[in-house]
Parts: C-alpha cells; structure tokens; sequence
C-alpha cells in the first residue's frame, strides 16, 4: 500500500468514525422520544435494543417491571417471549438433522406411529405451517401438560387441511416438532436447545422455567380488561406452549441469537440460509414463512422476523439482513399498547434510515366523522366498515376486533396504536367520500377499496 494512500485512509477514517457515531446519537434521541410518546411510565411497558452488524446502538426501556412495588422496566429484564420460542425450536431441528438424527423429508409417523395421517405429514411442513396441524383443540389452561399428553390432545382434532394444500399457522405443529426432538434425543426438547444454542453462545438469560421457578429478574407480565384496567392475566401453564412459546429471554440474548443465526455462528453453514428463505404449498402457492421465521419488508427492505404473545407479553424480533440491523421489542403487557411488531418496526425504520410518516392527530368533528361512516369493499369478499362508538371513528376487517382510528390533516386516518400504515379519503367532486386508499406499512402503491354504501 503506497504511503498516500494509507495516509488518505488514515486521515479520513476517524470522519467516518465520527459520523457513525453522530448518527447514532441522533438516531437514539428520536428513539427515546418515540418512547417517551408511546409508553407510560407508570405503565407496563416495553425493553428496547437495536444494533448494527454486531454492534448495540442503543438501549432502552420505558414502563414498569412491577406496578405493585414500582419497580421500573430496564433493558437488562427478562420477558416471556411466546412464540418466538419457534426460531429456536425451527434451529433445534435443522441442527439435529445435520446429526442425522432425522431429515426434513421424514414423516411424522417415523417419530409418532399412531398419529393421524402421520405418514403423509413430514418434518419440513410442520416447520413452515402447511401440515394442516389444527390449534382448534380445547384445555384446562392452568393443568400442567406433557408431551405425550400434548399430542394426545393435538391428535384427537381433526386437520384443517390436507399436508401441504394451505398454509396456517399452527401452534400445535410446533409442540409436534417439541416431541420429534424429545423422540430422537431421549431428552426435553427444552434440554437441547440449552445444549446445542445456549450454552455455545451465551445466552444467560434465556431457558425453559418450571411454573414455579423463581426466574431471576423475570418482569410481571400484565392484561386489561374490558373496562380498559392494567389487570394480572389469568394463569396458564407454561407446559401448554411448550416447544411453540415457552421461553424466556432479553433484549441482549435475543440480538445475540439473531446475529448467531444471521453469521452461520449459531449453526452450520448453510442452514440459516434454509431457514430464511419462503417456502411454497404442494401446489406452488408462496408461503412468507421459512423455518421458524417469517418473512416481510418494511418501508420496502426486506426483513426476517418473528412476534410472541403469551399471558401477559408480546415480543417482537426483527432483522433487516441488508442492512444487519437488529431489532428487538419486549413487553409486558399482551394489551396491545405498546405494540411491540408496530414499535420495532418504526424503530428499524429510523436505522435504516427511511423512516414512517409522523402523523400527529387532529381534532375532527362529528360531521366530518359521519361522513365517513360506511362499508368498503377490500376485495371480492373483504370489506372494511367504518363506524362511530362513542364517538371514536373504529374500523373493522370483517367481523373481526374493532380498531381505532385516529385523523390526521389532509384527510389521513391512522393507528393511533401503530403508526406505520394508514389511510387516504378520496372523496369525488362534490366532497362526498367514494374510497380509501390503504398505505399498507405507508409505502405505495395503495390498496384502492371503493365504497360500497
């Protein structure tokens, strides 16, 4: 390397240094202040990390641990995290078929010979949800379950499909894979993933806990009720979720684990790569699922997540692999509020640098709000219906949950709860309302849906 040369990057490499960092400190005053805006203090609340490559750039937490004895969130808790439990089930699997202690192309019926069309079920459609595997089984939620049970009862409901025909999420497929692991290990399938994912990386903070284990620095975990109060969740068993949601960990543990996987650190070279990458139905259809993650954009760069939601928490892990920005969201509340998915998100949207619209709410009228009463078709079967509830413009998908919906200027309406999508009135020469435009994670183009009355 010639001497100007090395001078020139000698000389430049500290600007660059530098403007990293300037970066950074702007990008974790516009974190803090979103969660200054979106969290209460004396709230259950959330745990905040995101990073860059392998690098943490900033940390936060807003809300309390414990309202009871006022103890406040830090980035450092541990949190129920639900269903992202999958991703290290999905790993487990794809690790132990390395061993050869099973392939993805195995049929269930290897593993559990009496369960229903297991020979026509394989290992690689439990994994991405198109085995048809039903969660419509019902439980006594707060009686401890063990696998041979869990199957039992996973068993004796009928498919919703036949394997490989659809896709559905299946809870149940998961503490199907639970079971594999125990039938080719001769161990919990909780005993493995410590072995093989968390004792070689470090993950200090995340494990399988008995239900009652005095889990240390493990957060409360809250609800609200119909009336809108912070209340305790009803008990549940953590045996019932199993190898489908039954872990615990942090913010720290849960960056380090994507980052393991993301640099083939966590497994052999290769598998990630198996993992985050969409599969298809027998047909071909495409599933924006891998293996134990999903698959998605957001602001229109690409990402591999997952989301939890247990009793008393919901999660979220994002990971945008272009830019090997890392995001992880965890709550203590399943309330909705914080939204963990909506909240990571618009975080990894800031350190990306490609950020959502702030939209701030205006006080509207209520003939401004009559006028938008209505019904509008979505698709050939899909309508959206807005109405008034106490005053309160709500949309509802469907007969599905009612959500409210918050005015901005120049006729937007969005999530107060979210912030990422909403949603532009068109109105036709007259000023009367004849569609919505739907900005879906606020990125065009729109989903036009007409009005149909």
């Amino acid at each position: 390397m010639t001497k100007w040369l090395l001078g020139f990057m000698l000389g430049v490499s500290p600007l660059y240094v530098l403007a990293d960092a300037v970066d950074d400190a702007a990008l974790a005053r516009k974190a803090d202040a979103m969660l200054d805006a979106g969290i209460a203090s004396d709230a259950p609340g959330a745990s905040v990390l995101i990073a860059r490559d392998d690098q943490v750039i900033y940390r936060g937490a807003r809300g309390e641990a414990n309202l009871s004895l006022g103890v406040p969130l830090s980035a450092q808790h541990v949190f129920r995290i639900g269903s992202i439990t999958k991703t290290f089930t999905a790993a487990t699997v794809l690790k132990l078929g390395t061993q050869g202690k099973l392939s993805l192309n195995d049929p269930l019926s290897k593993f559990l010979p009496d369960f229903p069309n297991g020979a026509h079920i394989t290992v690689a459609q439990l994994l991405d949800h198109t085995a048809g595997i039903s969660d419509n089984w019902d439980v006594d939620p707060a009686k401890p379950l063990d696998t041979a049970a869990l199957v039992k009862r996973i068993a004796a409901q009928a498919p919703d499909f036949a394997p490989g025909q659809a896709w559905a999420y299946s809870n149940s497929g998961y503490m199907l894979l639970g079971a594999i692991i125990e039938k080719v290990t001769g161990r919990s399938w909780s005993d493995v993933v410590h072995t093989e994912f968390v004792i070689p990386l470090g993950l200090a903070h995340t494990g399988f806990y008995a239900d009652d284990a005095l889990v240390p620095d493990l957060v409360t975990g809250y609800s609200r009720d119909g009336d809108g109060h912070v209340v305790l969740p009803p008990y549940v068993t953590i045996t019932g979720p199993g190898a489908a949601g039954a872990l615990v960990s942090s913010a720290d543990d849960l960056f380090r684990w994507m980052r393991a996987l993301a640099t083939d650190r966590a497994m052999p070279v290769g598998l990630y790569q198996t993992m985050s990458s969409s599969k298809t139905t027998d047909d071909g259809a495409p599933v924006n699922y891998g293996y134990g993650l999903m698959l998605g954009t957001v602001r229109g760069e690409a990402v591999v997540e997952h989301n939890g939601g247990i009793e008393g928490f919901s999660s979220q892990l994002t990971y945008f692999p272009k830019q090997h920005v890392t995001v992880v969201v965890l709550a203590n509340t399943d309330a909705g509020t914080p939204n963990p998915r909506a909240l990571a998100h618009r975080l990894g949207a800031l350190a990306i640098d490609k950020p959502y619209t702030d939209l701030q709410p205006i006080k509207a009228g209520s003939k401004y709000l009559r006028a938008l009463r209505g019904t509008y078709r979505i698709n050939t079967t899909g309508k959206h219906v807005l109405s008034i509830d106490g005053g309160k413009l709500t949309i509802q998908r469907d007969g599905g949950p009612k959500r409210l919906l918050a005015v901005a200027r120049d006729d937007v309406l969005f999530y107060p709860d979210d912030g990422t999508d909403y949603i532009k009135v068109i109105r036709d020469k007259q000023g009367s309302v004849v569609a919505l435009d739907v900005y879906t994670d606020g990125m065009p183009p729109a989903r036009h849906e007409d009005r149909i009355h």
